[in-house]
């Protein structure tokens, strides 16, 4: 599942995945977790700064669910504050992506993360 405010984000990386990884699309948290019932998920790409719900308090919500709790949580976002990457990992994020990245780089982090 990939959420993330910005469509041009979201369409960017949907179009670095597509034919390697079926994406599901969210604008926020909220809708995030509106559109996770029924669904298999296998990873999340987070990014940090949304309206609604940002990513870490997503992140938080996804590590209380029993179906998520080991889930990889990838955050991909502008952020480089090192306490916003401290409270990522204190919730349980698998990695955190500074983006803009390369396409290599983010299809690199997510094979490790499903391997």
């Amino acid at each position: 599942m990939l959420v993330d405010d910005s469509t041009s984000i979201r369409n960017l990386l949907k179009n670095s995945l597509i034919g390697q990884y079926n994406i599901i699309e969210a604008e926020h948290g909220k809708d995030a977790l509106a559109k996770l019932p029924g669904q298999n998920i296998d990873m999340f790409l987070l990014d940090v700064n949304m309206p609604e719900m940002d990513g870490i308090s997503l992140l938080a919500e996804l590590r209380k669910t029993p179906a998520h709790k080991s889930t990889p949580i990838l955050m991909l976002t502008t952020e480089t504050k090192e306490e916003l990457r401290q409270k990522g990992r204190e919730l349980g994020a698998s990695g955190w992506i500074v983006k803009p990245c390369e396409p290599d780089k983010l299809l690199a982090a997510i094979q490790k993360l499903l391997s």
